[in-house]
This record gives C-alpha cells, sequence and structure tokens, in this order.
C-alpha cells in the first residue's frame, strides 16, 4: 500500500490542482496519444504495402507534421493492398494460366 499511495503522490505532483489547468493538461496527454497511435499506425501500414522508401518518409512525415487531416490523407494516397496480398494474386494468377494451357492442351 505504501508503494501505491507514493507512486500517486509522485505522479500528483506533475498535474496541477487547479481545475483548469488540469483538464487542459488531460487533453493534451490524451491528444499526443492518439498522435503517436496515429503515427505509429501509419507507419506500421505503410511498411507492409510498398517497398519504396520514398513513399514511407513522405507518409509517415505527413502523418507527423498533420496529425488528424494528415492520417486521413495517407488514407486516400496509400497503395491498397499490401505487398503480400500482391504476391498471393500474382502466383494465383500463374497458377491459373498454368491449369488453362493444361485445360486448352487436353482437349486437342
Amino acid at each position: 500500500m505504501d508503494f501505491l499511495s507514493s507512486l500517486v503522490q509522485n505522479v500528483s505532483v506533475f498535474f496541477s490542482a487547479d481545475p483548469s489547468v488540469l483538464l487542459v493538461q488531460s487533453l493534451t496527454i490524451g491528444a499526443t496519444c492518439i498522435i503517436v497511435f496515429l503515427v505509429l499506425y501509419a507507419t506500421r501500414d505503410i511498411l507492409l504495402r510498398t517497398q519504396s522508401f520514398l513513399l514511407q518518409i513522405f507518409c509517415i512525415l505527413l502523418v507527423a507534421a498533420l496529425p488528424v487531416v494528415g492520417f486521413l490523407l495517407y488514407l486516400l494516397i496509400r497503395p491498397t493492398r499490401t505487398t503480400s496480398e500482391r504476391r498471393l494474386e500474382q502466383k494465383l494468377d500463374k497458377l491459373l494460366q498454368m491449369m488453362q494451357k493444361k485445360g486448352q492442351e487436353k482437349k486437342k
């Protein structure tokens, strides 16, 4: 119990006793958490969607510089499929072409 009370006392040093200042501090912390989440999400997502280093850097900086608007713009400009989805689609296309060729050979 002593640890918990000392932790609360140490953390409360950083927050104001004035309710209006505490509200601003809480909103700032909340906004910072949202911005960090958006930047990390966009970073993870763009790394999965393209191998282009310039596009990756541009998208990460866009979301970091303009947090909410930049994230919405990122959603508009990002590639529609991930690289693994594109590879899977290419493999399926090759497989279908091979099956069509075998089917045509059997008919002859």
